[in-house]
């Protein structure tokens, strides 16, 4: 078949697409996989200034709204062999014989309060210290299994540029949305952690740096970015073996991790995945709703308006 276009004709193969749209239609999936909802909720690593009172204010704050997710575990970012330890506080805590007044890591500000609050008799880990193998073996020291000296002093090295030619543009973003973190108070922070926008640039950082090292030679960048994601696979198996039915998981880990579990969880038919920004947000314009004295129906009006904001 030919077809005249601007007086020339030229040679046009039209094809019927409705036996492929049919097929298309036809296409099984493993939707029908009973699922548990799964929550990831990104945070930074707590620091000894958490212990602050206004910081404390905050953490009080996120988890009377992490509780309306009516999480049935929390699940947190240790390893599942220090489970035993971890939960002996646990339980200690629940009979008010373990301080955590003055323990700044999130395990305990968020998860054991939160876990207390919800009733529950244990908490979950479900990270892994994945090691470094193959290629990253080369830059490990007495003292540290991975060196980022060491790897950084090779990738300058044999790079010529082809290393760092985005660190100038990597720095400037770094630093901006430094300043906009910084500008807010505890739970502002970890709700704009949540941002898909800011998972975005969480996720181009990892593919954008290291990855670049070493490549078509030991391959150092690929696989450092390789044990990323095998570290992040495991947690997501560790979170599937731990699954029961009918659960609500809420998982608090590095926010770094969550556009890499979220990937994973909503490609596992095991799960729904649920959006962290998506609840905080809904889940504190709703308070201010409350606080203004709307009643249900004018709430959601709301909420509806303020989202599309």
């Amino acid at each position: 078949m030919f077809l005249s276009i601007g007086g020339c004709k030229k040679e046009s193969y039209f094809r019927d697409t409705a036996p492929i749209l049919e097929a298309n239609s036809k296409i099984l999936t493993y939707d029908s996989v009973q699922q548990s909802s799964v929550m990831v909720l990104g945070v930074f690593h707590f620091g000894k200034n958490t212990l602050a009172e206004k910081n404390q204010n905050s953490i009080k704050e996120l988890v009377a709204l992490l509780k309306a997710y009516k999480p049935t575990k929390i699940v947190v970012e240790w390893e599942p062999e220090r489970s035993p330890l971890a939960n002996e506080q646990y339980q200690m805590y629940l009979k008010d014989s373990f301080d955590i007044s003055n323990k700044h890591n999130e395990v305990y500000q968020l998860g054991f309060r939160l876990a207390k609050a919800m009733g529950h008799d244990s908490i979950f880990m479900f990270d892994d210290q994945t090691d470094y193998i193959g290629s990253l073996a080369e830059f490990a020291t007495e003292d540290d299994p991975f060196s980022f000296e060491l790897f950084s002093d090779y990738a300058n090295g044999e790079s010529n540029g082809f290393y760092n030619v985005h660190e100038n543009l990597l720095r400037h973003v770094y630093g901006e949305n430094s300043k906009l973190r910084n500008s807010m108070n505890l739970l502002e922070h970890i709700t704009l952690l949540n941002s898909p926008i800011h998972q975005k640039t969480n996720a181009q950082r990892m593919h954008m740096y290291e990855v670049r090292v070493g490549i078509q030679k030991n391959w150092a960048g690929p696989d450092w970015l390789g044990r990323w994601y095998r570290r992040n696979v495991r947690m997501m198996a560790n979170t599937l073996k731990m699954m029961e039915n009918g659960d609500n998981l809420l998982l608090i880990v590095g926010d770094n991790h969550k556009w890499t579990l979220d990937m994973l969880f909503e490609n596992t038919p095991d799960f729904k995945v649920d959006s962290s920004w998506d609840f905080l947000i809904r889940q504190s314009i709703m308070e201010e709703a409350e606080s203004l004295g709307f009643f249900f129906k004018y709430q959601q009006d709301y909420i509806t308006k303020k989202m599309m904001q």
